[in-house]
């Protein structure tokens, strides 16, 4: 009895991958358009472009998503993981910054004193909603890729 091995087990395939792949360069979208168009460079009019997106926060959060989005597009064995990953600390981070009602260190609260418009409220929502949706398809795309061996073990 021959046994296959396959140490891609949580390479994205097919349709996961392309939705993943999709969520990711969503969240990119996102990310920049919370920059330049419903937050930082739209509220605050001394902000230059140069200096908001490379801000330590602003360009780690695109760099990471950046780097999940690659990794998803060239189908990598990690790529679901890492996305996961990136998407939890952007939930944790816009929760951080801006959901928690008490201003607290560099959080910018939306509500209470700082009182977000609806454009900061979208954004907010809109990446909060996408992040949880990558975190929900990578982690079912993570629990279908079986290996051969693995099917073989369950039958």
């Amino acid at each position: 009895m021959s046994t296959h091995t396959n140490s891609r087990i949580d390479k994205p395939s097919g349709r996961p991958a392309g939705l993943l792949l999709g969520l990711t360069g969503a969240l990119l979208a996102l990310l920049i358009l919370n920059l330049a168009v419903f937050d930082d460079l739209r509220i605050d009019p001394s902000a230059g472009v140069l200096e908001t997106f490379t801000k330590p926060q602003h360009l780690a959060s695109l760099v990471a998503v950046l780097i999940a989005a690659a990794l998803v597009a060239f189908k990598h064995r990690s790529a679901a993981r890492v996305a996961v990953v990136v998407a939890w600390i952007e939930i944790a981070a816009f929760a951080f910054f801006h959901a928690i009602p008490v201003e607290v260190g560099p959080s910018k609260p939306y509500w209470g004193d700082g009182m977000g418009d609806a454009l900061q409220w979208v954004g907010l929502v809109s990446i909060i909603a996408v992040s949880a949706a990558i975190v929900r398809v990578a982690r079912r795309s993570s629990k279908r890729a079986v290996t051969p061996a693995a099917a073989s073990l369950r039958a």
